[in-house]
């Protein structure tokens, strides 16, 4: 697709009358992507290195920068909203790389009513939110954040741990009471079922980070260094392995439930989640509905073709550009690789233009939205002419 024009349109932005240059953006950026110049001392925003990860929109102390996602004022807007819709006045911040379902987030913090907020990462969550939710009434704040060497952002988990610790030190002083705000890390996971494993080695073989290992006629995995991508489930031909909060029954359960909740035309969207960022109360209308995934790598055939089973007339897949990929850029490959093989059996039977692939980055809201648009377009078209 041509993205000429929708790349004018850039998720971060750098206002250089209200920088300070203090650099604290620049040491901070996991990727490079804001420099100081030697010469001048002028704050450098090079937005083809960005992957929005959020560091730097929220510790810049001069509101310098500015982000299209997960703003102060749309995260402020959202609690409002969301403590009159679930009636709890206490909140769970949640990395997306690390949540767990609702009864995991109970066994972690204790709690079994709250007021869920999913972010791409923690790091990425302004410290005057917080604040402002606990002017809002909120009486306790759990933050859920992954591993530190598990960050899909490097430094953004280690930032969110420093500023919960000054902010409970700020808050303790201003009356509020100790750990006010309690931070908990989790990681998800790969399962294994070593009754159904067939010794085939895919794992072995496709796992970006030599986890896995066959060993007493079984694969094992090692799961310090297993970072959750889902690939070696998605390829796994025996069913054999799961990945914790995607597994295969839950996915298949929610494209059953997104289906009937869809008027036709019905497209479904399986994205990576650090590929797409949707706003936090995202709202595609009455014929669009996405499962959001670890990785694209963990978009598995089957519940493409239990999509197109249940009634969805396209699925769309949406994954990071292969250098970027946050997999140690092996998962968006591998996940176009299997999309490719489908698509061409689906056309040997007229539905290959049911399935398109393509590769996105946050850094350009518009070119996810164009794609989504023409696919969709083109699905109505042929809904409309009573193609199947």
């Amino acid at each position: 697709m041509n993205t000429s024009v929708t790349q004018q349109t850039v998720a971060v932005t750098l206002n250089e009358e209200y920088c300070s240059r203090c650099s604290i953006c620049s040491s901070l950026c996991p990727f490079e992507a804001i420099k100081k110049e030697p010469e001048t001392g002028k704050i450098v925003l090079e937005i083809e290195k960005c992957q929005v990860c959020g560091l730097c929109y929220s510790t810049c102390p001069a509101t310098a920068i500015s982000s299209v996602y997960y703003d102060t004022d749309s995260l402020t807007g959202y609690l409002k909203r969301a403590k009159q819709e679930y009636e709890s006045d206490i909140l769970v911040i949640m990395c997306k790389g690390s949540s767990p379902d609702f009864e995991g987030v109970e066994k972690l913090f204790g709690v079994s009513k709250f007021i869920p907020l999913f972010v791409p990462c923690i790091g990425r969550m302004p410290e005057e939110v917080l604040l402002r939710a606990l002017t809002m009434g909120i009486r306790g704040i759990h933050v859920l954040a992954c591993d530190e060497d598990y960050c899909r952002f490097d430094k953004g988990s280690a930032v969110a741990g420093r500023k919960i610790l000054a902010l409970n030190l700020l808050l303790e002083q201003l009356g509020y009471g100790t750990e006010v705000i309690t931070l908990k890390r989790n990681s998800l996971k790969v399962k294994v079922d070593k009754d159904k494993c067939i010794t085939c080695g895919n794992c072995v073989f496709y796992c970006p980070y030599h986890a896995a290992k066959l060993e007493n006629g079984a694969a094992s995995f090692d799961l310090d260094l297993c970072r959750g991508c889902g690939l070696c489930v998605a390829l796994c031909p025996a069913f054999a392995l799961e990945l914790e909060n995607w597994e295969k029954e839950r996915i298949s359960t929610l494209i059953s439930k997104l289906s009937l909740e869809m008027e036709k035309p019905k497209v479904l969207i399986f994205r990576c989640q650090w590929a797409v960022l949707p706003p936090v109360d995202e709202d595609f209308g009455s014929h669009v509905r996405a499962i959001d995934l670890p990785c694209a790598a963990r978009v598995d055939m089957l519940h493409i073709l239990e999509a197109f089973q249940n009634g969805i007339d396209g699925v769309l897949i949406a994954a990071c550009h292969e250098e970027e990929c946050k997999q140690e850029k092996k998962g968006s490959k591998e996940a176009q690789h299997q999309v490719m093989v489908l698509k061409e059996r689906l056309s040997q039977i007229g539905l290959g233009d049911r399935l398109h692939f393509c590769f996105v980055a946050p850094r350009y809201p518009g070119v996810f939205t164009a794609e989504l648009e023409q696919f969709t377009e083109g699905i109505g078209a042929d809904f409309l002419k009573g193609g199947r």
